[in-house]
């Protein structure tokens, strides 16, 4: 099954995440606006941009997503149903970011310059772009295919106690890490399964990746904390100007 068909489950899975808000909001508040999201989902970072009393616009390719999203936001935010590698907007934006991870979804390099030279193309002079995604990391790519492991902490899904299980295959000649959800209710598994695959993106990648696509590296982050990218980070995050 495709998770992003699910906004219930997505949500539920999701209402503790907040560890990235307040960099947002950080980068946010620091440019004018207005603000544009790619990959925004059902709007779970909307809000803390809301707060910054600035304009916000959302691009998703999920029309369940979509449809979520201006339900909770009725007409203080804009959605739309657009693709990240290629979409066309008639304005430039102040700042621009792709959230957690939401940028493995390109699963070529080829994509991946064809999104980042769409937020070149859609960003101000003086605007800022942040990226956020896994460093790979091989005990994580590189796990029995046979086990299932955590990939979520507990949550609460249409009254029932849940948890998200997980199993993956990494394809190292292509980068992609296919993975498997496993929806456990009150310790047993559900029957349907849901598939998405990520490819692993390495930060000297990132750094060819940004530049070749007119964006110039002004930070770069290995967490949320502000903490500097090392051998020792999991995350790499990088907010870019023009």
């Amino acid at each position: 099954m495709d998770l992003y068909s699910n906004p219930d489950l997505y949500d539920a899975i999701h209402i503790n995440y907040n560890w990235d808000i307040n960099l947002i909001k950080t980068v946010a508040k620091n440019n004018e606006g207005p603000v544009l999201e790619l990959a925004s989902g059902t709007g779970r970072l909307t809000q803390c941009i809301l707060d910054l009393d600035l304009m916000y616009t959302g691009l998703d390719l999920s029309p369940d997503f979509i449809k979520r999203a201006k339900n909770k936001y009725d007409d203080r935010a804009n959605f739309f149903f657009e693709d990240m590698r290629n979409f066309k907007l008639s304005k430039k934006f102040g700042f621009i970011f792709i959230g957690f991870n939401s940028f493995l979804h390109n699963l070529t390099l080829e994509e991946a310059k064809d999104c980042l030279k769409c937020v070149s193309n859609h960003l101000k002079k003086t605007g800022r772009f942040l990226i956020s995604i896994f460093i790979p990391d091989p005990s994580f790519l590189f796990r029995n295919t046979d086990e299932l492991f955590p990939a979520s902490s507990f949550f609460d899904y249409h009254g029932t106690k849940c948890r998200i299980l997980e199993r993956n295959l990494y394809n190292p000649e292509t980068q992609i890490n296919a993975l498997h959800w496993f929806l456990e209710k009150n310790g047993k598994l559900d029957e349907e399964k849901y598939s998405y695959n990520l490819r692993m993106y390495y930060p000297h990648e990132m750094d060819i990746l940004l530049y070749e696509s007119g964006l110039t590296i002004k930070e770069k982050f290995g967490d949320y904390d502000g903490s500097p990218m090392d051998e020792e980070s999991g995350m790499q995050i990088y907010i870019c100007g023009k």
